[in-house]
């Protein structure tokens, strides 16, 4: 079973309401979650129309994030977690598997205060169970 990319989610946490976040967002992004979660409000988003690697959906999701309004900017800034959860599912084959986030990348991750986390799932057909 080969290791793969599987995709690039963006989850926001914040005290303040994300709906605003979500409307500018719109048919761009697949909302996965938008509601309350431990007394925060939370919101999880893919990109549209799927993604083919970390790198190129981490920079459309920066480019939606960038082109909010200041208004909207004001409220993604106001955000207590920011993140770009990247998932990969484990695998026996190829012996190594890589995949870069480039360095201009990481930069504007940065400017926008988000933060990257790696979320590697364990093969489904391997393990007998499923993770979806």
């Amino acid at each position: 079973m080969d290791i793969q990319y599987l995709n690039t989610d963006l989850e926001i946490e914040s005290k303040s309401d994300l709906s605003r976040i979500v409307e500018e967002f719109g048919e761009d992004v697949l909302v996965l979650h938008h509601g309350e979660i431990r007394g925060y409000q939370h919101a999880s988003f893919s990109i549209a129309g799927g993604s083919t690697d970390a790198d190129s959906t981490i920079n459309s999701l920066c480019t939606l994030i960038e082109q909010l309004p200041a208004d909207v900017r004001e409220i993604w800034d106001g955000c207590c977690s920011r993140i770009f959860d990247i998932g990969y599912e484990s695998g026996t084959s190829p012996q190594n598997f890589r995949s870069e986030i480039r360095a201009a990348t990481i930069q504007r991750v940065a400017k926008i205060g988000a933060s990257v986390v790696i979320t590697i799932y364990p093969n489904s057909r391997l393990s007998g169970s499923g993770w979806m």
